[in-house]
């Protein structure tokens, strides 16, 4: 296995928790939230250059069976486990895991066959930091976690102390057995807080810090520590800023965020690769990064704990106006692209061998009307009809659905993203690619 150091890693990159397992085992709708997660997924992996999740991470039945009905993210390196300095494989951590014999062998095979690459890091370092910065935000009257347990007893907060500071290597379980006769609603604040202690300190050691909180923050209802009770996160800021705001600016209404899940992460992965050479990712990484700096410019504790929840709806707001400003310099190239397209569109609409293509293929002509097949090219009814040698083939809509796809793909991998207008052509390529997957 080809072992990473998080040092080379470069542009904007996530560390990814949501499959983490003491997040997971309180969703009581796996099902719905199999799709959150993998919704979420298809932002990051168009916004970043890396995703880096925990090895352990993966060594539950949910994990595994969101990567076994996706292998792709895996094979193809979307995402890519850590492995701690004194592990080999992934498989590693599943030795000691209390799983069903069959399903243990199950996913060890699978992981075998698809995990080639992993992240190192180092246990003592990571656990050092998260321990410093649990009992300095513990100890502090004034911090966000003392805040959010006023009626927290001297006794109480001693104990746990004590138990921390014994620890030489501190783990969540520690702490968890230490607050057991807690009520509930303490026991909830304080491993809300520790949860989020915890993937920061992950995040760090990764080389993944970003200058927005990850999903899991947003799960574990830690807005409630912030005055506005604002959510801010990648996902966020790229569904109801980026996509709406960018709508907005076209006079269009924008798409149900649903509709994200009709994309595979096959198309994810083709488009990851127009994106990759264009500058977008860091054109997009760079704008958050500056509204952040503008709202935090007095901010004198960067390593605080609570940094990453402080003024969501000061820096959401800076956010926006920030891509405001970028789509309205982008508008005038990226209307002129457009006008190009469709005029050379209704062009080759008038040449194409005067049919409708709807009565060609069956069951098409409820679906789609003959213009909006034609709009992915004529090369694409060309290359159509290359494969299809009888009349039967023609009736074979499989067929027919395999060289859309093979297709679409093509266009994908090709499309043209202008750096004059980036931002508004990368939104096009997803929409594009959404409307093909509709008319398929």
């Amino acid at each position: 296995m080809e072992r990473i150091n998080p040092a080379n890693f470069c542009g904007p990159r996530a560390y990814f928790t949501d499959i983490d397992y003491k997040i997971v085992r309180f969703k009581h709708d796996r099902k719905a939230y199999k799709r959150e997660v993998e919704r979420r997924l298809k932002v990051l992996l168009l916004t970043k250059n890396f995703i880096v999740c925990a090895g352990s991470h993966l060594s539950h039945e949910f994990a595994y069976n969101l990567f076994r009905s996706n292998p792709i993210l895996l094979e193809k390196n979307m995402v890519i486990p850590s492995l701690r300095e004194d592990k080999q494989h992934i498989t590693d951590y599943l030795e000691d895991k209390r799983i069903e014999k069959s399903l243990k062998q199950s996913m060890k095979n699978f992981y075998k066959d698809y995990v080639t690459k992993g992240v190192d890091w180092k246990l003592i370092e990571e656990s050092s930091w998260f321990k410093a910065n649990l009992l300095k935000a513990l100890r502090d009257e004034c911090s966000v976690i003392r805040r959010n347990l006023p009626n927290l007893s001297g006794g109480k907060l001693d104990s746990l102390l004590t138990e921390i500071e014994k620890s030489e290597i501190l783990t969540r379980e520690i702490i968890l057995k230490s607050i057991l006769k807690w009520p509930a609603k303490e026991q909830r604040i304080l491993l809300d807080f520790v949860n989020l202690v915890y993937h920061m300190s992950g995040a760090k050691f990764h080389n993944c810090e970003s200058a927005l909180p990850q999903e899991n923050y947003i799960d574990y209802s830690l807005t409630d520590f912030s005055e506005h009770r604002v959510t801010l996160s990648d996902t966020q800021v790229f569904l109801k800023i980026f996509f709406e705001l960018a709508f907005e600016t076209l006079y269009k209404n924008t798409l149900p965020v649903e509709l994200l899940d009709l994309l595979s992460f096959e198309d994810i992965n083709y488009m990851r690769k127009p994106i990759e050479k264009s500058s977008f990712r860091k054109k997009y990484d760079e704008l958050i990064q500056k509204s952040v700096q503008v709202i935090r410019k007095s901010e004198t504790n960067p390593e605080c704990v609570a940094y990453d929840i402080e003024e969501p709806l000061e820096i959401l707001e800076q956010i926006s106006k920030a891509f405001e400003g970028i789509f309205k310099q982008e508008l005038p190239e990226f209307l002129k692209k457009k006008y190009k397209e469709t005029t050379k569109e209704l062009r080759k609409s008038t040449l194409s061998l005067g049919i409708d293509i709807t009565g060609i293929v069956p069951y098409v002509g409820n679906v789609a009307t003959a213009l909006s097949l034609l709009q992915s090219s004529r090369e694409a009814f060309v290359n159509l009809n290359q494969s299809l040698r009888s009349r039967r083939e023609i009736h074979d809509y499989d067929l027919y659905l395999k060289n859309k796809e093979r297709v679409l793909r093509q266009l994908i991998e090709k499309y043209p993203i202008s750096e004059k207008s980036v931002l508004l052509d990368t939104l096009d390529l997803l929409v594009n690619t959404i409307s093909t997957r509709i008319k398929l």
